[in-house]
């Protein structure tokens, strides 16, 4: 039987027949899924707004880097879908990264999606309160 490293990380990392349940292993697992969904998303709407625009939604490596980072530490709580959440944090790293474009050159990306501006105002603020924080 061959068992690489991989699979044996994993099932050690996995709550094995017989071992006691922990708050903390639960909570740590749920974040990890919560996550990579989050992650999903976040490819999805990539995908999607690549072959709505014909390619012109591209986003280079670094800004995939910090829409993770901002997806990762950012809390997802209040009225607004995760879904409404991403596609903002993608609006925001495409404007942090061109300082020269304009909010009303991302309003039909928002309003595909149907957030309103002062929406995405709200959640900017909240962003700021999160990079205070932080």
């Amino acid at each position: 039987m061959d068992r690489t490293v991989d699979f044996l990380l994993k099932k050690y990392e996995t709550k094995q027949p017989g071992e006691i349940w922990k708050l903390e292993t639960e909570y740590e697992n749920l974040k990890q899924y919560q996550y990579k969904q989050r992650l999903f998303y976040l490819d999805t709407i990539i995908n999607e707004r690549t072959t709505k625009s014909r390619g012109t939604f591209q986003l280079p490596k670094a800004q995939k880097d910090r829409a993770r980072h901002i997806i990762k530490n950012f809390d997802f709580s209040g009225r607004t879908s995760e879904e409404d959440y991403i596609v903002m944090i993608l609006v925001y790293v495409k404007m942090e990264f061109n300082p020269n474009r304009e909010l009303r050159d991302y309003q039909p990306i928002l309003n595909d999606y149907g957030i309103g501006i002062a929406t995405f105002v709200k959640f900017l603020v909240r962003l700021n309160k999160f990079h205070i924080s932080n």
